[in-house]
């Protein structure tokens, strides 16, 4: 209850957020100037890292337990120094402490996310350079006053005991947020059917779910809410099971690339300005290209060389969470799946809460998305996708190259 309590005042999205006033005057003109946020970071997110730094030392035990939340206490400490630093170079440093950076290797010390996010670009690049894939699930057929009953009816057959809120609000960073008991939709934004199925599915069967579970565990309800070390594999677990029910697409793939790819030119030195244009140059959208560069810039430096790194993770996560999978069940261990689901957990968590769940210290997950309860078919799915590591794909190229192309030829 301790951590619990000492976690409230560090609300990163919140604290780094910037106002209308800023969009407007970038927009006006002609996206030119570069932005001037001012950051007003209370003095209790302070006093918050330090109680977690005290909280720390109090756990000098090396079973489990402790290092789990050792490593929470940590991770909200460096939140705290991050929030203190906005508007400096360490606001950087301690960004990729927390959710790494393009650059980041991934388990097997080759991958990083740079390497997929520069993978699903030339996928979409590919496609957009041959033809428009036209598919009636993305056409903008909502607006948000539609979405809202649409999305609550969908969460009550989910969640047909717990009260989830489907708000509409003003000035947030995406079409719509998840919170422990609500999700917020951005008003004056359109909808497609694709899109209600992401928030259906990503934000309703993941991040609301994992935060139910987890304020009802008996003993750590602190997991039923958002850190720092637990961000990359709530997102990935969220963007996998977008992928498991065919609710992505191409244009959601370009998305989480540009992210991680504009985190890197500004890394690399870009200014608010010229990655406002790259986006610009996807999107042909002002608001969507501004809003997306101020997901990479928030908390850092405008000028260039220091950005936000948060969106690393979504791409990050993936990986994890569904290499880990591959590993787990193809091992014949497809208890590990469900797990994840316990709270707001990191992938590195998952041995300890399968323990703790053994033991009843811990509670399995209520709320389950359908992918995590059929074992049989994703033991299936991931035992082929684990295969394919073995193909050789410059080889499979080589001979499948040109029958693609030929087949190409041959439609009507």
């Amino acid at each position: 209850m301790q951590i619990l309590e000492a976690q409230r005042p560090i609300r990163v999205l919140r604290l780094l957020s910037w106002s209308d006033e800023i969009e407007r005057k970038f927009l006006a003109a002609d996206g030119r100037e570069l932005p001037r946020p001012d950051y007003r970071i209370d003095a209790d997110v302070a006093e918050s890292g330090a109680r977690f730094r005290e909280l720390k030392a109090r756990l000098p035990g090396d079973n489990a337990i402790e290092v789990f939340l050792r490593d929470t206490c940590d991770a909200f400490a460096t939140a705290a120094r991050m929030l203190a630093a906005a508007g400096t170079r360490d606001f950087y440093h301690h960004s990729v402490e927390l959710y790494g950076r393009p650059g980041s290797l991934t388990a097997d010390r080759r991958t990083t996310n740079l390497d997929l996010a520069q993978h699903f670009r030339r996928v979409v690049d590919s496609v957009a350079g041959r033809a428009h894939i036209p598919s009636p699930k993305d056409e903008l057929v909502y607006t948000a006053e539609e979405v809202v009953p649409l999305l609550a009816q969908r969460f009550k057959r989910f969640f047909p005991d717990q009260p989830i809120r489907v708000e509409l609000v003003d000035a947030i960073a995406a079409k719509a947020v998840a919170g422990v008991d609500a999700v917020r939709i951005q008003r004056g934004v359109r909808f497609s059917e694709r899109d209600l199925a992401q928030l259906e599915f990503h934000e309703g069967h993941v991040h609301v779910a994992t935060a139910l579970n987890g304020r009802g565990q008996p003993v750590m309800p602190f997991i039923g809410y958002p850190s720092p070390r637990t961000t990359g594999t709530q997102e990935g677990l969220a963007v996998l099971t977008e992928f498991l029910t065919q609710s992505t697409s191409i244009d959601r793939l370009r998305r989480l690339a540009d992210r991680t790819l504009a985190i890197k030119m500004a890394e690399d030195g870009a200014d608010f300005c010229q990655v406002y244009r790259f986006f610009l140059e996807r999107e042909n959208d002002r608001s969507a290209a501004y809003d997306d560069t101020r997901r990479v810039f928030r908390g850092g430096i405008v000028s260039g060389g220091a950005p936000f790194t948060k969106d690393v993770c979504y791409l990050d996560g993936l990986l994890r969470v569904t290499n880990f999978l591959r590993v787990a069940l193809v091992k014949g261990n497809p208890g590990a799946a469900p797990l994840f689901f316990v709270g707001k957990i990191a992938v590195e968590d998952v041995p300890l809460f399968g323990r703790l769940v053994r033991e009843g210290i811990a509670r399995a997950p209520e709320h389950l998305p359908a992918w995590a309860r059929d074992l049989s078919y994703l033991t299936a799915f991931m035992s082929y996708a684990a295969f394919l590591n073995e193909c050789d794909l410059d080889a499979e190229a080589r001979v499948y190259d040109d029958l693609t192309s030929r087949a190409e030829d041959e439609m009507p």
